[in-house]
């Protein structure tokens, strides 16, 4: 009998999973090429492409790191940029194509390894250092060439692919963090994640969490302390994890267990504090009607088109949101434009590389940069407002001009079409937008804070960070002053607010925001029976 083993980590999301140790692996190297290719230019221009991305890419990561770290830690980016630009090692890789006829992924493997042997077996400290930046290199030239990919292994099987599962087996991913891909990629036979790094905010927690899978961090070194073949059961909610779990623990989670798969009837609404459910997809409107929600307080539109790794025609938008619109009946339906990038970016998309992608090109600045990535939402939304209203969440504004670019944006691709009853609002998750949140009322049919990303700007702290106490960041004066001015705002011009995110799913400070004066908020529909029991004793001592 195996010896039963308890860690303890930081609960991100709630619920209890058990499985086998499945181990996601960084990459897998797609094995060289025997096949001389057919098209040598087309393969010498897409190695010369990835080969100045990586140029540009490690010039702006040195200048980077010599503004915040220093230049000795800059000199890493600079050897690898020099490595990239030496005549010799360009010549190599492209006559390995020309004369050859290798792929470009196949000559970067083969010339990148031969360099790191001959380097790995010199005397000099200083050159076999090299050895890793040529790995590296390589690393990053395949990513880009699209010959590497993330890799599951366990027990049974040594590689399959995210998403599939060959040996068809419950497993909990443990992995060295949770990114949205991940969690969004996760099969059907994924009951859990144990993770190294996330944070109860990121993006990708929010995903595992609307999925109903049970999350827990903050555990170091997780490959050397995970066996392959260990049977793990993870407790989401208070953060333990039981690695080959005893009879006696199976039987004390099995009651939870269970309980985490029922549907549990919804509490009623309370009156003067409405409660509205955040959802993912179209199907999640389901999910807000059995927990009695008053409302789609946030359609998170940018998670359906991850997911499935494309964009949506106009057709496929207009169907989802009739479906939503249909199933809510008369109940308001807030959706928000496509809130891209930062940790919300796909390959497919193709957006640039960034040193600090959550302050880069993304939310309202990608979509101006980028208006073809929204123009069939636009149309989809304002022909869905013909008979039912729909209020349309502006994301990551920062300020008065930016929103009007972007409403203009969106007009111009609904040219010809019927407004109906569209209200065009602003999500309020930028400090500066909050600073001018009474200008902004003045245009703005409504408003909506985002609680997580405005406490990720206004404390100037990563939302994916391991080691940030939300607890502590939510109970700060600095955000609620914050957070009082911008319903101040609203009262002034009488415009509809809400909160959602995070901070409006926590139970005890549901209190603080009624005081505050906020009347609705916007949560995942598991949270809605705890959000309202605890506005419902707070206001009526019940």
């Amino acid at each position: 009998m195996r010896i039963e083993t308890r860690l303890k980590g930081k609960p991100l999301s709630p619920g209890v999973g058990r499985g086998i140790s499945c181990f996601v692996s960084e990459f897998v190297a797609v094995p060289p090429s025997v096949f001389p290719v057919e098209n040598v230019e087309n393969e010498i221009l897409r190695l010369r492409q990835a080969l100045e991305w990586l140029v540009e890419r490690m010039t702006a990561l040195a200048s980077e790191a010599e503004s915040q770290l220093g230049s000795e830690l800059a000199g890493v980016f600079r050897a690898h940029r020099m490595i990239l630009e030496d005549p010799v090692v360009g010549q190599q890789l492209f006559d390995a194509i020309r004369i050859e006829r290798q792929r470009a992924e196949t000559a970067v493997q083969v010339q990148m390894e031969s360099y790191r042997r001959q380097l790995e077996v010199l005397d000099s400290e200083y050159l076999k250092e090299r050895a890793s930046d040529i790995a590296e290199i390589e690393q990053e030239l395949l990513h880009r060439l699209g010959a590497q990919a993330p890799g599951l292994c366990c027990k049974y099987v040594a590689c399959c692919q995210i998403g599939e599962c060959q040996h068809g087996s419950d497993h909990i991913l443990v992995a060295p963090e949770l990114t949205p891909e991940l969690a969004l990629e996760a099969s059907r036979h994924t009951k859990g994640f144990l993770v190294e790094s996330a944070e109860r905010t990121s993006h990708a927690v929010i995903l595992a969490r609307a999925l109903n899978l049970p999350v827990v961090s903050g555990l170091e070194h997780l490959f050397d302390i995970v066996p392959i073949d260990a049977d793990i059961l993870v407790d989401g909610t208070g953060g333990d994890v039981f690695l080959n779990p005893s009879e006696e623990t199976l039987r004390r989670y099995r009651a939870q267990a269970d309980s985490n798969t029922q549907t549990h009837p919804g509490v009623h609404p309370v009156p003067d504090f409405m409660v509205m459910a955040s959802i993912m997809n179209s199907a999640g409107a389901r999910d807000a009607l059995v927990a009695k929600a008053e409302g789609i307080g946030l359609y998170r539109t940018e998670v359906e088109i991850l997911a499935e790794g494309r964009l949506f025609t106009e057709m496929e938008e207009l169907a989802r949101y009739t479906q939503v619109l249909e199933a809510m009946a008369r109940r308001p339906v807030y959706v928000r434009l496509l809130d891209l990038g930062g940790d919300k970016a796909a390959r497919w998309l193709e957006l640039p590389r960034e040193g600090n992608p959550a302050l880069g090109c993304r939310g309202a600045r990608l979509l101006l940069s980028r208006p073809e990535l929204f123009r069939a939402q636009a149309r989809a939304l304002t022909q869905a407002a013909q008979h039912r209203p729909i209020h349309v969440i502006y994301p990551m504004i920062v300020d008065i001009e930016q929103f009007r670019r972007l409403r203009g944006v969106f007009d111009e691709a609904a040219t010809g079409l019927d407004p109906g009853y569209l209200h065009h609002g602003i999500m309020f998750e930028v400090p500066s937008a909050c600073l001018q949140a009474e200008q902004l009322f003045e245009e703005a049919d409504f408003g909506c804070i985002g609680t997580n990303d405005l406490v990720q700007y206004l404390f100037a702290i990563d939302r994916t960070a391991t080691a940030i106490d939300d607890d502590e960041l939510f109970s700060k004066s600095a955000l609620w002053r914050l957070i009082e001015e911008v319903v101040k705002a609203a009262q002034a011009t009488r415009k509809p607010l809400s909160v959602c995110g995070e901070l409006a799913s926590i139970p005890r400070f549901v209190s603080r925001l009624i005081d505050a004066g906020v009347k609705i908020v916007s949560v995942n529909p598991r949270q809605i029976n705890a959000v309202r029991q605890a506005a419902h004793q707070y206001m009526y001592g019940e």
